[in-house]
């Protein structure tokens, strides 16, 4: 039986009666007024709002803003609820939309701003750097994976959106589901499963032929190496690689976009949405796919060749690549990366040789420095954006 009395019921024992009432009998008094249990409501899953909110956006202070805007909404709309055994994942699926609407608005003014700013750093998303084709084929495979993941049965649906395309981590997603993190997990496996035929037969050319496992071909002698810095030099960004056994350095050219996105892989850069190699990362996964190595494999008339090798299955493929995109995106699925012994005779030099022409070799030193400007290139963004909407 529900009691309301004062602020609030009591049994005789004492214990107050909120605290010990299901989430239905809570909607219920709050629906008939009570701001006591719509506050009870608010406080078993406000921790959980936060974390979501916070993962979404990236910023604290905006995130406490929209758990607010959230509880608002939550209130406003009781009434609208529908399914009352469904409260907490009514409540976490407002926190989510209201966290992306404030990034549509945080980008749409974001790409106004940069329209207006000649000086607006290019390594952003969307910069003008982008080759329109490559940003034509991301959004076509983004459309079909999300047409794709809308087909799946609801709970498999809801699953893979909130892990994949809303980045929540298992436990998260088990919260907001109400499932426990295994069965989450069952579910993540068949839609992968589901997913990976769909898309199969959508666009062939996301999941192409692949060679039969053990299909080798002519294999070159490769070393190891990590990504072990990246500097800048004038409008130009270095990736270093190295090998562990070796003093020899390998220095490659790449564009300030690639650049920025290998450092901020580097360091786990937080950022308010998943970025283009971020994606890229998430659809392997989504397909069942793995990336199993990423290779430097030619240097011709000072150009560097790379080759991604993908296992789907017992299939595997390779696929020409440049260097700089398997690169960032083997630094996010933590795959080996391998250098030809060719291109290592060709390019590599010792530390002592790359100090005379750019400075002290100090590995790390140069990702430090490029994240530093990242982020007060999107500080002052932020502060002359703040400005002027002070102004009007």
């Amino acid at each position: 039986m529900i009691m309301e009395g004062g602020d609030r019921g009591e049994t005789s024992t004492g214990v107050t009666l909120l605290t010990i009432h299901t989430d239905r009998d809570l909607v219920l008094l709050s629906r008939q007024g009570s701001k006591e249990a719509f506050g009870e409501l608010i406080e078993r899953y406000q921790a959980l709002m936060a974390r979501i909110a916070l993962r979404m956006v990236g910023a604290p202070d905006a995130a406490q803003d929209l758990v607010q805007e959230a509880m608002l909404q939550a209130y406003l709309s009781l009434q609208d609820l529908q399914k009352i055994d469904s409260f907490r994942s009514w409540l976490y699926g407002i926190v989510l939309n209201v966290s992306k609407g404030y990034l549509r608005e945080q980008k749409r003014r974001s790409r106004f701003d940069f329209a207006l700013d000649d000086e607006a750093p290019g390594d952003l998303p969307g910069g003008a750097d982008q080759d329109p084709q490559q940003i034509a084929v991301e959004r076509e495979l983004h459309r079909l994976v999300l047409a794709a993941i809308d087909d799946l049965p609801p709970a498999h649906r809801e699953a893979a959106r909130l892990y994949y395309y809303d980045s929540l981590t298992l436990h998260e997603v088990a919260a907001i589901t109400g499932a426990s993190p295994g069965a989450i997990k069952v579910r993540l496996h068949r839609a992968r499963g589901v997913l990976r035929e769909k898309l199969r037969q959508v666009y062939p050319e996301i999941a192409p032929r692949f060679e039969p496992n053990g299909y080798q071909g002519r294999r070159k002698n490769m070393i190891q190496v990590n990504v072990v810095d990246i500097t800048k030099r004038d409008d130009k960004f270095i990736v270093i690689l190295q090998a562990e056994e070796e003093e020899r350095i390998l220095p490659i050219w790449i564009g300030p976009a690639e650049g920025t996105a290998i450092a901020m892989g580097l360091r786990a850069h937080p950022t308010s949405r998943p970025q283009t190699f971020d994606f890229m990362a998430h659809l392997l996964a989504t397909l069942g796919a793995t990336l199993e190595e990423a290779r430097i494999e030619v240097l011709k008339e000072d150009v560097f060749y790379g080759t991604a090798k993908i296992k789907l299955g017992d299939q595997v493929k390779e696929v020409d690549t440049r260097p700089s995109d398997v690169l960032a995106l083997a630094i996010r699925t933590g795959s080996p990366i391998y250098v030809t012994d060719e291109v290592m005779e060709q390019a590599a030099r010792p530390p002592a040789g790359w100090e005379s022409e750019i400075g002290p070799f100090a590995p790390g030193e140069g990702v430090e420095v490029i994240l530093k400007e990242f982020e007060e290139q999107r500080k002052k963004m932020v502060e002359r954006k703040e400005g002027e909407e002070k102004k009007e």
